[in-house]
């Protein structure tokens, strides 16, 4: 049973071989068990990716139905005809702002020429306050020069002064 002497170097040879099968073994095992915590930790993050997609998934499916609803609430001259009405409203609202344009322009117009009449207004209210001033000075002058001619004489006091003068 046992081997003999000669034989050792090949039971040695066995013995080695049976470590390194077992060394072998076990690190087949740490492989094993590494490989089994990563596809864990990746078989989460595709649990999630896939949670996500159906989530995705539904949310476009909503979209789907959304516009189909639309697609069948509109028909296909539903459609044409909203696009029409939207045209017409644009050109209303550009014809209105063309409008208002040409009014603010008149207004415009307006208010320059209602300037330059408030301008020869105030140009002629300086000219009438100098007219005015000169006339006063004027009246002021000529009040001063009655002043200094004598009162005139009553009918009475006339008769007597001409009875005064007579040669005689």
């Amino acid at each position: 049973m046992f081997p003999s002497c000669k034989d050792f170097p090949a039971l040695h040879s066995l013995c080695m071989d049976r470590r390194d099968v077992e060394q072998l073994r076990a690190l087949a095992r740490d492989l094993a068990a590494r490989r089994e915590t990563a596809f864990a930790e990746v078989q989460g993050e595709v649990e999630a990716m896939l949670a996500w997609l159906r989530e995705r998934a539904a949310a476009v499916a909503e979209r789907e139905r959304e516009l189909a609803e639309l697609s069948n609430r509109l028909g296909a001259d539903g459609l044409a005809d909203e696009l029409a009405a939207a045209r017409r409203t644009a050109a209303a609202a550009e014809a209105e702002l063309s409008l208002a344009a040409a009014e603010r322009e008149r207004l415009d117009e307006r208010e320059a020429q209602i300037h330059a009449v408030e301008k020869e207004l105030a140009a002629r209210r300086r000219e009438l306050d100098a007219r005015e001033a000169a006339l006063e000075e004027r009246e002021r002058r000529l009040q001063g020069d009655t002043m200094s001619f004598p009162a005139p004489l009553g009918f009475t006091d006339g008769l007597a002064e001409l009875a005064h003068n007579e040669p005689g």
